[in-house]
């Protein structure tokens, strides 16, 4: 299980700060999953597997960038940093806490997934949302960059999938990439259960998150968020995440909480009865 580094990267000027301009976020766009996958048995080489208890998921992340995600992504290595904020939201990453709450849900079979509408939020290489498809959910897959969502999240769907049984997983699912804002306003379904992992490290975006969880869950539903405790040189942290939760309509509550090491913790979310 690797650790991640949160030191935000500025623009591609390396000189400059994240602090000497407003971020400009991407606009949100459904991405439809081309038929056939060009290359597909060349990169099966390069799978790997995600492994929780008995939940055993395949992955790739070695693709080939384009030229403009490319650049970011090399940028962020050479900062030492994860993410480029407005540019790159670290899609290639398998989150550590992605762990934890494929952990939590295998001991809480009680959660229902059957059937059951879900949405994988800043999905990455998908392993929530995959999780939750073999389990016969309709998922929902949203990630900050497009590239990520076409090279990785949906052959990562693929790669799960019996190949008799391509066209029906595909089916149901959606794809969707950009900012949680325009997400939200382009959005017309509500979920049953919303799953995300490490998405809380960047306060800036605490109004927006908290905004779709309000607007996008079931009466009923529930909201799974997988975080560290505090993201040191960020200035993100659970205790704020759950303030500005505690300003809405939602209530919120520590389900699950790791003490040794590098404090983790699963926050449960639901409407307020």
């Amino acid at each position: 299980m690797s650790s991640f580094i949160f030191n935000f990267a500025g623009d591609n000027n390396e000189s400059e700060t994240s602090d000497t301009k407003k971020t400009i976020w991407y606009e949100s766009n459904e991405v439809i999953p081309k038929k056939q996958i060009e290359g597909w048995d060349e990169m099966i080489k390069y799978a790997k597997i995600f492994m929780c208890r008995d939940v055993t998921i395949g992955h790739i992340t070695n693709i080939k960038l384009d030229e403009t995600l490319g650049k970011d992504v090399n940028f962020a290595e050479r900062c030492h940093s994860d993410l480029i904020p407005g540019k790159y939201e670290g899609g290639l990453k398998l989150w550590e806490c992605t762990y934890d709450l494929v952990e939590y849900l295998e001991e809480h079979s009680e959660i229902s997934f059957d059937g059951a509408k879900v949405l994988d939020l800043g999905c990455g290489i998908g392993i929530l949302g995959i999780y939750s498809l073999l389990k016969g959910a309709k998922v929902t897959f949203q990630d900050y960059n497009k590239e990520i969502i076409e090279n990785v999240t949906v052959p990562n769907v693929l790669l799960n999938t019996e190949e008799e049984d391509t066209e029906y997983s595909i089916d149901m699912c959606k794809f969707y990439s950009g900012d949680w804002e325009s997400f939200n306003e382009k959005l017309e379904d509500n979920f049953d259960i919303i799953l995300t992992s490490e998405t809380i490290y960047n306060v800036d975006n605490y109004e927006k998150l908290v905004r779709l969880f309000e607007n996008r869950i079931s009466d009923n539903g529930i909201v799974l968020v997988a975080a560290k405790t505090c993201y040191f040189g960020v200035g993100g942290s659970v205790r704020q995440f759950e303030k500005a939760v505690s300003d809405s309509n939602l209530s919120c509550e520590v389900v699950w909480k790791n003490d040794s090491g590098i404090q983790r913790e699963i926050l449960k979310i639901c409407k307020r009865s």
